[in-house]
């Protein structure tokens, strides 16, 4: 080898660990910017995207925030998510459960945007949840809610499994609250799997943030902008003294996807 081509040779080398060592030392600085505070397990999610009028739904997010309408995927275009979720554990750090018993989530979400910073997130604007010990949680926002839940599986094929789920909602007051009936034919073959680390915070004290790094896997149920109708049977009725109002029949249902299994190691900012 020439001493030239070892001069260049010896300069790649320099570069390279240049790189690396500017890779640990962001990740370093990243990792100190999170605190670990546990992980969080749920057995079954349920997301329903909508698009609902953008002024409505704009008056629910904190001053700089603006929507910012999902890009891609199977809700591509919706600007609020209903998600309901069973929480069947929630760990600190040691590994031990924060509070007893299972706990059902209806969360509001709305994706938003700052438009200084360019900083994307989910923004949790309201919502229900049937354990006390969450009510009203991390983001302030969680009323209390009798929940009643039921999960039902056929199978006719190896690849094939018809499911019913069924939520009803009762706010404290017995007048509010939320109805879901959904049943649909599940390919689990088309199932996916998928990683990802959200950013999430609170629409009525956005400095509660979080970092959520999870992994699970993916069924969509239905999708207008890809063109999937997997749903046999659907009915949704949303009461809500507060949220009711932006189910007006101007919405649009964008699609719906379960999530039949879902792991998270949670992060403050």
């Amino acid at each position: 080898m020439s001493q030239t081509l070892k001069r260049r040779w010896n300069l790649v080398l320099a570069s390279l660990l240049v790189l690396v060592s500017l890779g640990s030392f962001l990740a370093a600085r990243s990792a100190e910017a999170q605190t670990f505070t546990g992980v969080q397990g749920d057995r079954h999610r349920i997301y329903l995207g909508f698009q609902v009028k953008p002024d409505a739904l704009q008056a629910w997010l904190p001053a700089p925030w603006q929507l910012n309408p999902i890009a891609s995927g199977p809700l591509k275009g919706a600007n609020f998510q209903v998600v309901l979720l069973e929480r069947v554990r929630d760990d600190d750090p040691d590994g031990k459960p924060k509070y007893s018993g299972t706990n059902r989530v209806v969360a509001y979400v709305a994706p938003a945007k700052h438009p200084q910073t360019g900083t994307t997130a989910s923004m949790i604007v309201g919502g229900y949840a049937s354990n006390p010990a969450y009510q009203p949680g991390f983001y302030k926002v969680f009323r209390a809610a009798t929940v009643r839940v039921e999960h039902a599986i056929k199978s006719h094929e190896l690849d094939a499994e018809e499911i019913t789920d069924v939520w009803e909602v009762r706010d404290a007051t017995g007048a509010g609250g939320l109805e879901l009936r959904l049943e649909s034919l599940r390919k689990v073959g088309a199932r996916t799997r998928s990683k990802g680390e959200p950013n999430v915070i609170s629409a009525k004290e956005p400095a509660l943030w979080r970092i959520y790094k999870f992994d699970t896997a993916m069924d969509v149920v239905k999708s207008a902008p890809e063109g999937i109708d997997r749903v046999q049977k659907y009915a949704f009725r949303l009461t809500d003294s507060e949220f009711g109002k932006l189910f007006d029949g101007s919405e649009r249902l964008v699609g719906i996807f379960v999530q039949p299994w879902y792991v998270r190691q949670v992060f403050v900012k």
